[in-house]
């Protein structure tokens, strides 16, 4: 019984790592497509950047893949999954209306191959593609109009709430931040 229990263990360790390489590679990606096909400066991502966030009862640092930070606003945040981005859809819409003190407009979820680009104020998707996302000229213009919203107080503890209930079940992640 002990040798099956030890196989199982070592099977699940084995999956576990693949998807932290494969998660990896993802980021890496990523990254490339930001910084070489959408003109972003590395200083304007942020790496797994974290939020304290409090809820009432309790309270937990969260983090997310990337952050996109324009002229000191936050724009958008990434996250990077190797399952399913619509199981991860609402995590990055929680997450950016509350980390901050004002909802971050734009999220995006992707595998890679799919995404979901999502405006964060209007509830609306708007892209669906990792190459659908904006420029960083694009973005520039995005935010001469863009005014901070805070998110409304009826709803920021249920976004909050959604956050955590995913912290708690996000697959394995890598101990670091992968060199880019």
């Amino acid at each position: 019984m002990e040798d099956r229990e030890k196989l199982i263990r070592e099977k699940i360790e084995e999956q576990e790592i693949a998807e932290i390489m494969q998660l990896q590679g993802l980021r890496q990606m990523v990254w490339e497509i930001l910084i070489n096909e959408k003109k972003f400066e590395q200083n304007e991502i942020i790496i797994d950047p974290q939020f304290k966030i409090i809820l009432k009862n309790c309270e937990a640092i969260v983090s997310i893949d990337f952050l996109i930070s324009i002229n000191s606003v936050s724009f958008m945040v990434i996250r990077c999954t190797s399952s399913t981005i619509e199981s991860w859809e609402r995590y990055v819409v929680a997450f950016a209306r509350s980390v901050m003190d004002f909802q971050i407009p734009y999220a995006m979820v992707t595998d890679g191959e799919h995404a979901k680009i999502i405006d964060v104020l209007k509830g609306s998707l708007i892209g669906e593609s990792i190459h659908d996302l904006f420029s960083k000229q694009q973005a520039v213009n995005l935010l001469k109009d863009f005014q901070k919203i805070p998110c409304p107080a009826e709803r920021i503890e249920k976004e909050k709430r959604i956050i955590y209930a995913f912290e708690g079940i996000k697959c394995p992640t890598p101990p670091s931040s992968p060199e880019v």
